[in-house]
């Protein structure tokens, strides 16, 4: 099951492969009613016009066997107190745990119980814009304590910057203080099952699809001193499934946890067709059975690519000469993985989201006109 308020390009992707291994998968999305294209990669979609209840979701699911879920953070509580609700006998316990670490501002203070880096944080509520920069310095971060993909992050170098936006804040609860550090972007995934990790995987990002959003270009690394610090989660949080963690490694080589996810990254394909196999992975986690490809990736690739937001940078990556021989490769690849079902849904989405906006214009300038001839 995939709960989100908008498309997220992972969930899609998990779907698809998942549909190739013959389950049953289930979107509910919150967002503006009227056909979508993705409606292509889903056994089941739901679409709301306002977030639902725990009992209302509850209500939905009562025709399935949820055998695990994939919830954005800002619908992710609402889920777990919806499976709650349901009969053991339609659901399994596959994410028992993963509702403790959604608080990013939680899940610092748990890190430092672990002996891991985090940095240091204030609560926004208790903290005044001035306090926070005498304790954390300039630049100073500010987060939503429950949030994904860079959205509601905020980096600001300057105290009156910083008072203004905190000013216009309407819960400051919601929010904390973080101290900046800088250095290189590295992530850790993985995927958990009952007896440990059984796939690991840690790469650098290159290059993000927008500022702190996610990453369109990366760099797979062998990093023992990450996938060290990933056991060492999973032990503690007991957390199953799909889980990965962002870490800035500062000058010194000192690794700082800053962000901690229990779903489906957004390097999951990319992964896969680097030699990780989060697929037979997972599929093993949610049937209790199955076989992973020992990892087996390419050290010598200098980058790989998200598909399709790293397209462009592909085409114009060195040797220019060969870059469109690697873009097919790219795509064919993808394909093997994905499927014809995903590639017409990206094939259409633009012309029918294109039609879609032009037509709403249309209907605005027309309600316009009706309007000022009244």
């Amino acid at each position: 099951m995939f709960l989100d308020e908008g498309r997220w390009e992972s969930f899609s992707q998990l779907a698809v492969i998942l549909q190739n291994e013959n389950f049953r998968t289930v979107r509910i999305s919150v967002g503006p009613p009227g056909w979508r294209p993705e409606r292509l990669l889903f056994d089941r979609n739901v679409f709301l016009v306002s977030p639902p209840s725990p009992a209302e979701l509850s209500d939905l699911l009562s025709t399935e066997y949820v055998a695990d879920v994939q919830p954005t953070e800002s619908m992710a509580m609402a889920t777990y107190a919806a499976l709650d609700l349901l009969p053991t006998s339609q659901r399994s316990d596959a994410w028992d745990g993963r509702s403790s670490i959604l608080d990013k501002w939680h899940i610092s203070r748990l890190l430092g119980q672990l002996g891991l880096r985090a940095p240091q944080t204030l609560l926004c509520d208790t903290t005044s814009p001035s306090e926070a920069v005498a304790e954390l310095s300039l630049p100073v971060v500010l987060k939503r304590r429950i949030g994904a993909s860079g959205s509601h992050v905020k980096v600001f170098d300057t105290l009156e910057t910083l008072q203004g936006f905190v000013a216009a804040i309407e819960h400051p609860n919601d929010w904390f203080y973080e101290k900046f550090i800088d250095g290189d972007a590295l992530v850790c995934a993985s995927c958990v099952g009952d007896g440990g990790i059984d796939v690991i995987a840690a790469y650098e990002v290159i290059k993000r699809i927008y500022v702190r959003g996610p990453s369109s270009v990366v760099k797979f690394r062998d990093d023992p001193k990450l996938e060290e610090t990933a056991r060492i989660l999973a032990d503690s949080l007991r957390i199953r499934g799909l889980m990965c963690f962002d870490v800035i490694r500062d000058a010194d080589g000192n690794d700082w946890i800053h962000d901690v996810n229990p779903r489906v990254f957004g390097s999951f394909a990319m992964s896969q067709l680097a030699g990780f196999d989060f697929r037979g992975a997972y599929v093993r986690f949610l049937l209790g059975r199955g076989h992973v490809e020992p990892s087996q990736f390419n050290a010598s690739l200098s980058a790989s690519f998200a598909f399709p937001e790293g397209r462009e940078d592909l085409i114009r990556s060195d040797p220019r000469k060969t870059a469109w021989l690697r873009t097919c490769l790219w795509v064919w690849r993808n394909w093997k993985l994905l499927g014809s079902r995903y590639f017409l849904f990206f094939l259409i989405e633009r012309p029918v989201a294109l039609t879609q906006r032009n037509w709403t214009r249309f209907r605005g300038l027309l309600t316009s006109r009706r309007s000022a001839k009244d």
